[in-house]
């Protein structure tokens, strides 16, 4: 709901409109790969979707086929062929959507050199997250290896959007949402007013990019310290972030918000929806914390609210304007998304590797972990809303990250954490 009232506010904004493309290597049937992507998409069954109004007022989601472009672009021949190509994908996802009458997706595959494609990708975040697009890439990959190899494909591994809708109502009539409720509106009556880095700002059209890559090495030594601490690399990495955000701001505890999947049962992993959600997490950090001391108690912090995570992030919102009363509710502050499951294809002899352009709206700051295999690293990608950030502060937020998330790999558990950074900028 809050994605169309957005969208119906700015008719002609493109916040939400998501990006990425693959970098294909190697010899491709460009035409297989059409036919696989676009039966991914109508075995999906959502991306056909338009949102309308009706006569009482209330919007309604009708679902049919999905019609679409599949563009075929040979590039090969220009001066810089990549970057021709990957501005021709920001044009793309600069023009605005019509949620009445779509397309909500679009492809195209650009040749940039004998052996090289990218596979551009672009949707409206109203009808898919990160792990729907990722789930549409492999089944393309299936549908394209079985057409290569003239085998039949595995059964559809998609299911219906209406099993996500019966879910989510199951839920806020059941015990787990009032218990999930109570929790949040205890938190939000207790969210610190500072401990972020900026004020939200309108989500821009296109976000600002920083980036610094953490080699093999890198990644070995996060693993490896993980184990020490007794938390999971994910949580590892969510716990620096949230420590590099005291470093920054000072303060003894920081807020942030961090993206889970909402996607708990089988049944639902299958679904191509957006029902990732964001959760809010306060993390406080004492100024003599052991590392050790600090990853446990941001550990306990991450678990806890994880119990909780099935409620939206846009009820908790509303819990804090509620808490604040007449003032100005405080602001949740960066968003950390921590992607660790293999997005890389197989396409008969060609390799796909995945590069992300947008992931929708950033009112204030995304940080975001590639992790990828233990051999190729992890890439730290800071998105930053040009509103209030400059070029400078973006790059900045992504060495300063990246440098403190290998300072604490290599930290002695029992040591006094780092000492805090000058801010970026």
């Amino acid at each position: 709901m809050e994605i169309w009232i957005s969208q119906i506010l700015e008719p002609v904004g493109t916040a939400y409109n998501v990006g990425d493309y693959y970098e294909i290597t190697g010899a491709l049937d460009t035409a297989l790969l059409q036919q696989a992507a676009r039966t991914a998409v109508d075995e999906a069954g959502s991306l056909g979707a338009r949102f309308v109004m009706a006569a009482d007022g209330t919007p309604v989601q009708e679902l049919g086929p999905a019609q679409w472009d599949f563009d075929v672009l040979d590039l090969s021949a220009a001066a810089d062929p990549d970057a021709q190509a990957v501005a021709w994908m920001h044009a793309d996802l600069a023009r605005p959507v019509d949620l009445t009458t779509g397309p909500l997706t679009g492809a195209a595959l650009i040749k940039v050199s004998a052996d090289r494609h990218l596979w551009y990708r672009r949707v409206h975040h109203i009808v898919a997250d990160g792990h729907g697009l990722a789930a549409l890439a492999r089944r393309t990959a299936d549908l394209y290896n079985a057409l290569h190899g003239g085998t039949c494909p595995q059964p559809s591994p998609f299911e219906p959007v209406t099993v996500a809708v019966e879910h989510d109502r199951a839920y806020a009539a059941g015990r787990t949402y009032r218990s999930d409720q109570e929790f949040w509106a205890k938190e939000a009556a207790a969210w610190p007013a500072t401990g972020r880095l900026r004020e939200d700002a309108p989500p821009a059209s296109a976000a600002l990019q920083g980036r610094r890559h953490l080699p093999a090495p890198a990644v070995a030594a996060v693993q490896e310290q993980s184990e020490r601490l007794a938390v999971p690399p994910a949580h590892f990495l969510i716990a620096a972030t949230a420590l590099y955000l005291r470093q920054v701001t000072g303060a003894d505890e920081v807020t942030f918000g961090c993206s889970v999947g909402g996607r708990s049962t089988r049944a639902l992993r299958g679904v191509v929806a957006p029902l990732a959600n964001i959760l809010p997490l306060r993390v406080p950090v004492a100024p003599d914390a052991s590392v050790r001391d600090a990853f446990t108690q941001a550990d306990g912090r991450i678990r806890q609210a994880m119990r909780h995570h099935r409620y939206r992030y846009e009820e908790f919102r509303r819990a804090l304007a509620t808490a604040a009363g007449p003032a100005a509710p405080p602001g949740v502050g960066p968003l950390v998304n921590v992607v660790n499951f293999d997005r890389d294809l197989r396409l008969g002899a060609a390799r796909g590797s995945v590069r992300t352009l947008t992931t929708g709206p950033v009112p204030d700051l995304s940080l975001f972990f590639d992790v990828r295999s233990p051999s190729e690293g992890t890439t730290v990608s800071v998105e930053a809303n040009p509103a209030t950030y400059s070029v400078a502060e973006t790059d900045g937020h992504a060495e300063g990250l990246g440098r403190l998330v290998v300072e604490l790999a290599a930290a002695d558990p029992g040591a006094p954490l780092p000492t805090p950074a000058r801010r970026p900028g």
